[in-house]
This record gives C-alpha cells, structure tokens and sequence, in this order.
C-alpha cells in the first residue's frame, strides 16, 4: 500500500508536469507577426472582392512557412530557459523499492533465534529480503568557469536571431504575395487589351473581305488579316491561361481555396523614395536577415567564452535527504558531496572546441560581410530601377498621347473620306499596345517599390495599410479622354 502510493503520488506529479498551453506557445510568435495587426481577417469567400492590403493580412494570418520560422523562434526561448536551468538547484525525488532472494539464508539460520537478513537496512519478507527508500536528491553548479554566464547570453542571441529570421520570412512572403497579386492584374490588363485588339483585327478581317468582294482588295491582305486574328486568339488563350495560373499561385499564398472575385488595386506609391544613401542607412539598420547575422555573430562571441570556460575548474554541490528509510537505526538521514573538477588532461577535447568556436565565429563574420555587400548591392539596384519606371512612364505618357493624336486624326480622316478604316483600325491598335504598356509599367513600379522596401526592411503590414488609405490617383501619364472604348 505504501509503494502505490508513492506510484500514484509521482503519476499525478507527472501529469501536471507535461501539461502544455499550445496556444500560449503558437502566442509567442504569433505577436511578433501580428504587431500591426488590429483584429483577424475574415476569410476570402468566392467572388469577394480582394484588395492588396486584404491578401498580405490574410497570408500573414494563414501560412505554414511563418509557422515553421515562428516555432523556431519558440524552440529559441526553450533553449535560454534550459540555458538559465544551469544557475538553479535540481531537485529530485527517487524512491525505490528493492526485493532480494533470501531462501538460502532463511534455511541456513532456521531455528537459531536470531533476526534473519535485516543488515542494510532490509526487512525479511517470507523468503526475501525488502527495503522502501524515498531519497530526495539536489544538486546545484556553484562554478563552471563562466561557462553559464556566456550560454545565457549565447541564448538571447539566438533568440534575437531567430526574431529577426521570422520577420525576414514575413517581408518575403509579403513581397511574393504582392508580386503575384500585380501579376494578375498585368495578366488581365493583357487580356483586355487583347480582346480590343481581336475586335480590331475582326474589324481588318471583314474590311478586307468586303475591299476583295468590291473588286479592290488583294487575297493576300484577306489571308494576312486572317493569320493575325488568328495569332491574336491564341495569345490571347495564352493569357487567359496566365491569369488562371496566377489566381491559383495568389489563392495558395494566402491561404484559401480560390481568388474568383475582382482584385481592386488600392496602393499608391510616394513621388519621392528619398537618396541612395538613406536607403543604405535604413536597409543596415533595419533589414531582417542583416540584423539576424549580427545577432548570430554575438551568439558566436559568446560561444567562443563557453568554450575557454572548459578550461576552468568546475564546482558542484549534491545533498541527498532521505524522506523515508526502512528500520535502519545506523542509517543517515541525509548526505552531501562537495566536489571540484579540474581539467589537467582533457585528449585535445577543449582545444578542439575552442579552435571550433573559433572557426564558427569567423564564418559567422564572413557571412555579414558578404551579405551586407549584398544589401548593399540590392539596394542600388532596386533604386535604380525605381528611378528608370519611373523615367519610363514620363515616356509612355508621351506615347500614348501621341497615339491617342494619331487614332483621332485617323478617325477624323476616316469621317471626311481622306483615310481608310483599315488605318483607324491600325491606330487603334498601336493606342491600345500603348495603354497595355503603361498599365504594366505602373504595377511594374509598384512592385519595383515594394521590393526595396523589403530591401531595406519597411516592409511592413502596417506601412502597407497606411499607404493603401491615401487616395489612389490615376497615372498623369494616361487620361481618361484618351481611352479607347
């Protein structure tokens, strides 16, 4: 009876012990990702309308590869805490429960009138010998060479490391979600023009019929006319294609089954972007996988202390109290050691750790370095290429008002009989190539923006939203006057 108790007192504590709040663990990181998050995004259901701001909240809220990174984050904070264990006392309780076979001392000494079998603290039990001990054991690391000290410090680096790593993961996927949402709207803005392009060659397609049946046309511009709508439906299922394809990749991203709805874009990017060297300042201060390779050179620092700790001497103090002993009068109710270990020869063990940490730090440090030659490389890249959309739709604006001239005066021409309808056509189709350009330049430089905001680590949902307020204002470069219906 009393071991089952024991049994059933150690069982409960055991229970309560492995009991784990997931959610409190999925929390951890959960705040970090949702910093800028006021309240959970309903889902997308089909046909919704998606804005761009929508989609980033919905793949933040919704997606695997944040989760893996976060729970490294998790993973990060249980190693300091297992990292501070080594400051604190153990405390352990370890009962046991001992049968020994006596048979032989049972007959040997039957009759002699004495206690059988009872040194040692052992109780005769029929032909055993049986001894309950509930020993309470605690131990405590008084001195390891500041190897503890350098650990912890070890931890909270890492910690800030994998952080830094979780945000990095963010700003990526939130960048790829915006690339893919812009591609669906190049893709489509595609599709549409290249439906107004099929009319337009339908168009030269029967004026050539009708200038062959009257006499004055030539079969080969029939047959040049056919070719080229026919060219312009196959490029045109090629992009209807693009768009389904696209649609699927945003739908994966985010989280959800299908993007059907309309897409309404609702960003606007600043006129000004500010000088090469403020981009390089913030990107150094503020870039996600830059801070995290600093973070894991100061993990590097201090493992190279915890190495050269292992050649310090080591202090630990074990006491072992004894809650209940069998009928043993000269038995000790508790015990302690006090021991000291010195390394005098260790094999080249601690060498070959310390020259080891040694190594990992100066690979920790050539990768900073490379990667801030990297960022610094990306930053004027995406710079460069801000400031060239933006030169080309100055240029675009200038072509496709000079294209919308030359529709007009080919229709005025085609009204007063001095143009045939085969050069409206022809006019209407370089307005509508035109306007396609611009329009893919303009998600063109929106993307282009974004992608040096994650260069130099904005890129965040919050400067996202902010943005998406201000009111959207049409590219000065294409009126609406100058439209082709």
């Amino acid at each position: 009876m009393r071991v089952g108790k024991w049994a059933l007192a150690i069982g409960v504590l055991l229970s309560v012990a492995g009991c784990v709040d997931q959610q409190h663990e999925v929390q951890q990181y959960r705040r970090i990702l949702d910093a800028d998050v006021a309240q959970a995004t309903p889902p997308l259901m089909p046909g919704d309308e998606l804005s761009l701001v929508r989609a980033l909240l919905l793949a933040n809220q919704d997606n695997e590869s944040l989760a893996i990174r976060g729970e490294d984050y998790v993973q990060a904070l249980n190693d300091k805490a297992r990292a501070f264990a080594n400051f604190l006392p153990t405390i352990t309780l370890a009962p046991s429960y001992t049968i020994v076979d006596n048979s032989e001392a049972a007959t040997t000494n039957a009759g002699q009138g004495r206690p059988v079998g009872t040194s040692g603290g052992f109780k005769e039990v029929g032909k055993t010998l049986r001894r309950f001990e509930a020993p309470v054991n605690g131990a405590a690391n008084l001195f390891r060479g500041f190897r503890d000290l350098a650990s912890l410090e070890a931890a909270d680096w890492t910690i800030e490391q994998k952080r830094q790593l979780l945000l990095d993961a963010q700003s990526t996927l939130l960048l790829q979600v915006a690339q893919t949402y812009y591609n669906v709207l190049r893709s489509e803005a595609n599709v549409e023009v290249l439906r107004e392009s099929l009319k337009a060659q339908q168009e030269r397609v029967r004026d050539a019929k009708g200038r062959l049946d009257a006499g004055t046309g030539k079969p080969l511009d029939l047959a040049q006319a056919e070719a080229q709508s026919a060219s312009t439906r196959v490029t045109l299922v090629q992009a209807q294609g693009d768009v389904a394809n696209a649609r699927t990749l945003l739908a994966f991203l985010i989280g959800t089954r299908e993007v059907s709805g309309p897409l309404r874009e609702d960003y606007d990017v600043p006129a000004d972007v500010g000088t090469v060297q403020d981009l390089l300042w913030r990107a150094w201060t503020g870039r996600e996988d830059y801070k995290a390779a600093q973070a894991a050179v100061e993990t590097a620092v201090a493992n190279v202390r915890n190495a050269v700790g292992e050649y310090y001497p080591s202090i630990s103090l074990n006491i072992t109290g004894y809650l209940y002993r069998e009928d043993f009068t000269d038995a000790s109710k508790w015990n302690s050691l006090l021991a000291v270990n010195l390394p005098i020869f260790s094999a080249g063990v601690i060498e070959a750790d310390v020259r080891t940490a040694w190594s990992v730090l100066r690979q920790d440090a050539m990768r900073q370095s490379l990667l801030r030659r990297q960022v610094e490389d990306e930053v004027r890249e995406r710079y460069q290429n801000f400031l060239t959309s933006t030169d080309k739709l100055t240029e675009l604006g200038a072509q496709i008002r000079a294209a919308a001239e030359a529709y007009r005066q080919a229709r005025a021409g085609y009204a007063a009989g001095t143009a045939i309808f085969l050069d409206v056509l022809s006019a209407q189709d370089v307005l509508l190539n035109s306007q396609l350009e611009l329009t893919t330049e303009t998600f063109n430089r929106k993307v282009i923006y974004l992608d040096l905001l994650r260069t130099t680590g904005r890129l965040k949902l919050g400067n996202v939203q902010r943005a998406a307020t201000r009111p959207t204002t049409r590219p000065a470069a294409m009126p609406a006057d100058m439209e082709v219906k």
